[in-house]
């Protein structure tokens, strides 16, 4: 392996600690582990970012296993449960988990 390859290894290392930075920066600022789909967006649209550029987000921290992506059920309680949908959430994975 040359030099090319530690060259690239770095690049993703680096790509990866800015992505990971970027994430980690919408949990901590609902002190929270699992956010709505619409809390992650919402933040970031506000920070200037389009739409499309949360999306490129999102999925590289996927791709990364920075964040787990998951449902939630909403449901309404009354005589019986209502299921009324799904909502996306994301889950910050711990370090033991990366």
């Amino acid at each position: 392996m040359g030099k090319g390859h530690r060259e690239d290894k770095a690049k993703a290392g680096e790509a990866r600690r800015r992505v990971k930075a970027q994430i980690e920066e919408v949990f901590h600022h609902y002190k929270k582990n699992v956010l709505y789909e619409e809390q992650l967006f919402q933040y970031y649209i506000k920070k200037g970012l389009s739409r499309k550029e949360v999306e490129k987000l999102v999925i590289d921290a996927i791709g990364m296993n920075i964040i787990r992506i998951g449902a939630k059920s909403i449901i309404r309680k009354g005589n019986q449960l209502e299921n009324l949908g799904d909502i996306t959430v994301f889950r910050l994975l711990s370090k033991d988990k990366e």
